[in-house]
């Protein structure tokens, strides 16, 4: 009798296993980017199967796709960056698009008409940019690693940045008083919401305090390639937010070896601004 109770026990374990492993994985809050389109003959009929490549230009790295039966592609999850793209089928030009920069968790529509004529050749595809987002209602403000690098942080607090959106104040702009907000610092009130209403996400990951929902990491400023702060309108994968949703990514290594002298001269230049020199 116990022999047959632990019998069934074990098949009763190896099924929630093979559950379990057999289960699609759920996906967090993206820190990506994604790139999608059509791919069409000259007379306006979408091509099936042509092969869309997006190269990214500082690290090398290529992601591929193919049209569907409606002639669409789609990469999704890309990281941001700098990228070329170019589509490629049997009987046609490749047709390329030149390098575009892909923002955080930004859509980006980018349509191809092939000319007839044979695949080593090549045409340039130049559209002009979209008055409206069609892919997102999102309202979000895009501050970039130039913009976090360039303007003078006395406290080394990238969180000041979010003060540049449309709808993000403060009551008390010395609340921002340090680079550490694990403990203080001041947070964006945004559209009305309290400060303590934001939702703070780094390289996709949970950066809230359980504590009063201060930050749980606070990167220097020199080591964010971007973020992007969601006011209004965001998309089903976030959560936990009244306010706005901060979400920013780390830089990465690229293919260019940066010169020691480089380096250096950023570091004095970070050390002199933390010390209240005002370089120009």
């Amino acid at each position: 009798m116990r022999k047959m109770m632990s019998l069934g026990l074990g098949l009763v374990f190896v099924a929630l296993v093979a559950l379990l492993c057999s289960a699609n994985p759920a996906w967090g809050q993206d820190v990506t980017a994604a790139i999608t389109g059509t791919v069409s003959d000259p007379s306006g009929a979408p091509i099936v199967g042509a092969t869309v490549t997006a190269k990214e230009t500082d690290r090398g790295t290529v992601w591929t796709g193919q049209t569907n039966e409606a002639g669409i592609y789609s990469l999704l999850r890309i990281p941001i960056g700098k990228y070329e793209l170019k589509a490629e089928m049997k009987g046609f030009k490749t047709a390329v698009v030149p390098p575009f920069t892909l923002d955080l968790n930004q859509t980006a529509r980018i349509d191809f008409k092939m000319a007839m004529g044979q695949v080593t050749e090549t045409i340039e595809v130049t559209s002009e940019t979209p008055l409206l987002q069609a892919d997102s209602a999102a309202v979000s403000t895009i501050i970039d690693a130039a913009t976090n690098e360039a303007l003078p942080l006395a406290t080394r607090n990238y969180v000041q940045l979010t003060l540049l959106s449309p709808g993000a104040v403060t009551p008390d702009p010395s609340s921002f008083n340090n680079g550490d907000n694990t403990a203080s610092g001041g947070r964006p009130f945004i559209n009305g919401n309290r400060e303590q209403s934001n939702n703070f996400i780094l390289d996709g990951m949970d950066n809230n305090q359980v504590s009063d929902n201060l930050l749980g990491y606070t990167p220097v400023p020199d080591a964010i390639q971007e973020f992007n702060l969601i006011t209004q309108n965001a998309s089903g994968e976030f959560g936990n937010f009244q306010g706005g949703i901060v979400s920013a990514t780390i830089k990465s290594g690229t293919q260019k070896q940066a010169s020691l002298e480089h380096v250096w001269w950023h570091r004095w230049r970070s050390h002199r601004q933390e010390q209240g020199v005002l370089l120009f």
